[in-house]
């Protein structure tokens, strides 16, 4: 096959990909300080063992839900009781912190997804209060269900979440999401022009594909690449996540 010929194809390869929005990470992502995202569900830690494990980074879960709506483990839902426990002791230990929200987003309308996205930003705030220096921007994890809800109205639903905790916290949030979820809001490239930076999660696989046309030429900030991985110090499988750019630009300073 000629040169010209395999430049050719190359090029609708990636014309391809950009039509459908999904956009594979550039092939030196991905690779630098490694972390993990933990919750009640990892039971108690031992955070001197996972630092000396190689941990740099960890997202805690403050909050899920807004305390009687998760439709998943509703049991368990609100304010994550492990969190406070969870940032004193990994931060003691030199891990970095940042805290994070499940959503779990519900309203057919934009009345009834504003006054829902408030609700949960409220039960996130009371549980954070403030960040510090050094600590990470906080995140909002949208995925799967989506209770009654158009692509509209969870637009609506993470703009207002995502506007409130950036007033009241001062940083930006993240937005964890993988591609299915985020075709749910019609795979906007609102948020990624807004430069809310993007933590993906795709397992099992090499690369992950980004949405919204590759977060309109952003790319990814975190990439959750397991939901089954084994960490010293932690009970169980956890959550492993890599970064795809410096911890610097999602740190608060």
């Amino acid at each position: 096959m000629s040169l010209r010929r395999r430049k050719g194809i190359a090029c609708a390869v990636i014309a391809f990909c950009l039509a459908l929005g999904l956009v594979p990470a550039s092939a030196g992502a991905g690779t630098k300080a490694m972390g993990i995202d933990v919750s009640r569900f990892q039971g108690p830690i031992d955070w001197p063992t996972v630092a000396t494990a190689g941990i740099r980074f960890a997202f805690v879960q403050a909050s899920r839900g807004s305390g009687a709506d998760c439709t998943v483990k509703p049991g368990q839902c609100g304010a994550d009781p492990m969190f406070a426990t969870n940032r004193v002791a990994a931060e003691s230990n030199g891990i970095r912190v940042g805290p994070y929200h499940r959503a779990f987003a519900a309203g057919g309308t934009a009345e009834t997804a504003r006054a829902d996205a408030l609700a949960e930003a409220d039960v996130f705030l009371a549980t954070v209060g403030s960040l510090q220096s050094g600590e990470l921007v906080p995140v909002l994890d949208v995925e799967t269900p989506f209770s009654g809800m158009t692509a509209a109205s969870l637009r609506t639903w993470v703009r207002v979440w995502l506007k409130k905790v950036t007033k009241r916290l001062g940083r930006k949030p993240m937005i964890y999401t993988n591609a299915s979820s985020w075709g749910a809001t019609g795979n906007t490239r609102e948020f990624a022009k807004a430069k809310y930076p993007l933590w993906v999660a795709e397992w099992g696989v090499s690369r992950p594909s980004v949405p919204a046309s590759n977060w309109a030429g952003r790319g990814y900030s975190v990439w959750q690449y397991s939901s089954s991985g084994t960490v010293a110090g932690i009970s169980g499988k956890v959550d492993q996540d890599r970064l795809g750019k410096g911890l610097g630009t999602i740190t608060i300073h």
